[in-house]
């Protein structure tokens, strides 16, 4: 498993062996069963994860209402990212969608290693910026495209989303009334 959290990391910014070896062993295997809430809203985010099987959902509730802001699934790093960049209480909810394995570094390990590591300074910022470029664009899909369009962006940057994730929890991340979306899904070719 932590051969792909090193070729991850790789890929996204050349750090040094030794520094890589040693960030490696701060990491611990953890496992979820699906619907298990890994981040509980008002509470801190402990640990960053890097997803190798399952997915998850993170979202907030609003008069009962689900709201699903953001999917994780394998090779990528996830958690509530401000409330772990903050240590302070999150807005969110972090769920399984189905039984997940996860690498996983407190946030003391991660803080402390970064601190006398500068190469993973460039690292997270790199990791952040994309976070960013990504919230970005998903508050222009939902503000200035239609529902039809939302949908066709997703087919054609995430088409694999819909082989792990609930249809239902794709139409809600949409803002789609799952009708539509099933319609959609009829209409459009895949």
């Amino acid at each position: 498993m932590k051969e792909l959290l090193r070729n991850t990391i790789k890929k996204i910014h050349p750090v040094g062996d030794e520094a890589l070896d040693a960030f490696l062993e701060l990491w611990q295997e953890f496992e979820a069963k699906r619907k298990q809430i890994i981040t509980e809203a008002d509470k801190t985010e402990r640990y960053l994860y890097f997803v190798i099987e399952g997915s998850q959902k993170a979202y907030f509730l609003h008069d009962g209402k689900e709201y699903i802001v953001a999917f994780s699934y394998p090779y990528a790093f996830t958690c509530i990212p401000e409330a772990f960049l903050t240590q302070k209480p999150s807005k969110y909810y972090w769920e399984c969608l189905n039984d997940s394995k996860f690498l996983r570094i407190s946030s003391d390990s991660f803080f402390n290693f970064i601190k006398t590591n500068k190469e993973f300074e460039t690292l997270l910022l790199k990791k952040l910026l994309g976070t960013i470029n990504g919230l970005v664009n998903r508050y222009h899909r939902l503000i200035a495209l239609s529902m039809e369009e939302r949908f066709l962006d997703l087919m054609n940057n995430s088409p694999q989303l819909l082989t792990f994730i609930p249809q239902k929890e794709i139409a809600n991340y949409l803002k789609i009334d799952p009708t539509n979306f099933s319609k959609l899904i009829n209409k459009v070719k895949i």
